[in-house]
């Protein structure tokens, strides 16, 4: 799960700044992806990603214990 994450962090950094944009404006995504290495580095790609990855694990814990949970009841119920 951190690897897709970190993988399509770039993508979705951009995603969000065509979204951000007037809906008039010209610019496309290579556009703004240019603009933003110039202006931030390679580093601006992977802006929020630290919040994504310290979800992660909490949320596959918490699906992990829900669904053993509810495997559990299911066999029990179904028997």
């Amino acid at each position: 799960a951190t690897a897709s994450i970190t993988v399509a962090q770039p993508l979705d950094v951009i995603k969000t700044r065509v979204q951000n944009r007037p809906f008039d404006s010209p610019e496309s995504g290579a556009t703004i992806f240019k603009r933003l290495i110039q202006n931030e580095g390679f580093g601006g790609l992977f802006k929020g990603l630290t919040p994504k990855l310290l979800v992660v694990g909490p949320k596959l814990v918490f699906s992990f214990t829900i669904a053993q949970h509810l495997i559990g009841y299911f066999e029990h119920r179904l028997k």
